[in-house]
């Protein structure tokens, strides 16, 4: 029993070792892939040795994007375990941490903006029910979390959670743009030009947060 929790160990070991090579090499350059050579040199290992792990490049990132958000919603999770104040306070300090966090990380949405096109599509149904599942979980998590910190109707954490998510997604789209792109004298007058990712996102979620949370409120009081 214990060699075999041993061996289970040093596997997932040798997993995260290969996950943070490939972090690495995409944080080089955020708007391609690397391959499973360049991950598997990185990481020290043959690149066979990668494949005993995952069967594409693409199923190495999707399992990356799977841990960077659960981690994320982990912290989600932690933060109103935690919060203290009024409802009121501890929601427009979740709006500011969950800003602060995607700013501090923004090779995470740059990955999650490839995910739906390019590595959602690659994965077997099994791989792809599995990634799902796992982000599915964590959010009921930090769901139930929210639900108990914000005096939320039941079920409406998570639902409020994945759209704050979605609105997330759309506003990086918008706003990811080349500064060749940005400053261009035919293009900088446009008001996509003038997008400020972190100003938006703030200003988006604290106004669908105040619309969305008094109405669940109202369905949650007896």
């Amino acid at each position: 029993m214990v060699q075999y929790a041993t061996a289970l160990e040093d596997k997932e070991a040798r997993r995260e070792v290969i996950l943070e090579a490939a972090l690495a090499l995409f944080l080089e350059d955020t708007r391609r892939l690397p391959t499973v050579a360049a991950v598997a040199a990185r990481s020290g290992l043959a690149k066979g040795t990668v494949y005993l792990y995952f069967a594409s490049k693409e199923q190495v990132f999707a399992s990356l994007l799977v841990r960077e958000w659960r981690g994320f919603i982990g912290l989600i999770s932690g933060y109103f375990d935690a919060a203290t104040g009024t409802p009121e306070d501890r929601l427009a300090g979740f709006i500011r941490f969950y800003v602060e966090h995607i700013l501090a990380h923004p090779a995470l949405m740059r990955l999650d903006s490839i995910g739906y096109a390019v590595l959602e599509p690659a994965l077997s149904d099994e791989a792809l029910i599995d990634f799902k599942t796992q982000f599915s979980d964590a959010l009921d998590g930090a769901g139930q979390a929210m639900e108990r910190a914000l005096d939320l109707h039941p079920g409406d954490g998570v639902t409020l959670l994945f759209r704050s998510f979605a609105m997330t997604r759309g506003l990086w789209q918008v706003a990811d743009l080349p500064e060749t792109v940005r400053a261009h004298p035919g293009f900088a007058g446009h008001p996509f030009a003038r997008v400020d990712f972190g100003r938006d996102l703030s200003r988006a979620l604290s106004d669908y947060w105040r619309g969305a949370w008094e109405m669940s409120r109202r369905h949650a009081a007896p």
